[in-house]
């Protein structure tokens, strides 16, 4: 696919230079894309903004050098960029761990490999992912069909967090394995039923919100579960990715929607560098998956406070 091999071309580009000074306009002149469109997706897809990744690779593969030579550290940091020893020593230890002459001595150091874009066919659908340490897939497609769920409605002024109480409230009565379930919310009308989009520092609207939990295959066969009424889940193929939560309003507080509406625009750009899928928000909404700590049921977190993480579904069809 022509977009991975610019990301990837964008990828050796950086590593044939790192100890140059990276013109990143030209890298993204290299993936094909805007310098604006470059970074975004790229922290997207990372969850690191590119400079902090040319660092990462700058500090291991100078440590690497460090092992396999005689380079003086000195020469070593003006090598790599930095404009003295001690900011290079500063860099390197708060990387490593440790400074130059402790990784030279005890023969060890933080590895960061370099990344490689790529899209692991499964089943007919795939996972968007980059090859490096400790990653794990970034974008997928997941298919629904016969599933149960509970749900709870609230619909008032700031429903979701009502609809997450009520359901927070039942799990921790109810469920043993709450840290193990999914959970997932969605405003069926729309989270601005007139229509507007959202917008940084919102007032919060009045609307309907509801949240579900997926059942156990033994725990659907009856109409309702532990007195909550047991409902199908959502069906159908859904464009799956992880939210950057790093958008924040004027108080400081993590900005949820906005957060949302930046992952998305990115996500259904990736979509349409793949190919053979588009959009079905007309025939279905989408949805939010909430990643919680366990201290969120407990009430020792609230709030946003609480998430671990935040995963948004797209509705998706295959283009025939």
């Amino acid at each position: 696919m022509e977009w991975l091999k610019n990301m990837n071309n964008a990828m050796d580009y950086i590593e044939a230079n790192l100890t140059e000074n990276i013109d990143l306009v030209k890298v993204a002149e290299i993936a094909f894309c805007s310098l604006s469109r470059f970074q975004h997706m790229f922290t997207f897809v990372t969850d690191i903004t590119v400079m902090e990744y040319i660092r990462n690779r700058r500090m291991s593969v100078s440590a690497k050098e460090l092992l396999d030579s005689d380079i003086k550290i000195v020469d070593l940091s003006f090598k790599y960029g930095y404009e003295s020893p001690e900011a290079f020593t500063r860099a390197f230890q708060n990387f490593h761990g440790i400074p130059p002459t402790r990784v030279r001595k005890l023969g060890f150091f933080t590895s960061y490999p370099k990344l490689t874009f790529q899209i692991n066919i499964n089943g007919g659908h795939f996972n968007m992912e980059t090859i490096n340490k400790g990653t794990k897939p970034l974008l997928r497609i997941e298919e629904y069909s016969n599933l149960r769920v509970v749900s709870f409605k609230a619909d008032c002024k700031g429903p979701e967090t009502a609809a997450w109480n009520l359901l927070k409230e039942w799990v921790v009565k109810n469920i043993g394995d709450y840290t193990t379930r999914r959970f997932f919310g969605c405003a069926p009308k729309g989270h601005h039923p007139e229509g507007k989009e959202h917008q940084p520092n919102e007032d919060i609207g009045t609307h309907e919100y509801v949240v579900s939990m997926f059942l156990l295959n033994h725990e659907a066969n009856e109409k309702t579960y532990h007195g909550a009424d047991v409902f199908d889940a959502p069906k159908g193929l859904y464009l799956v990715g992880d939210v950057a939560m790093n958008e924040f309003n004027d108080n400081g507080n993590l900005d949820i929607g906005t957060s949302m509406q930046s992952s998305g625009s990115v996500m259904v750009e990736c979509l349409k560098e793949i190919g053979g899928y588009e959009l079905a928000l007309n025939e279905r909404p989408f949805y939010e998956e909430h990643i919680f700590f366990k201290e969120w049921f407990t009430g020792e977190l609230s709030g946003d406070g609480g998430l671990v993480g935040f995963k948004l579904w797209l509705p998706i069809k295959k283009i025939d």
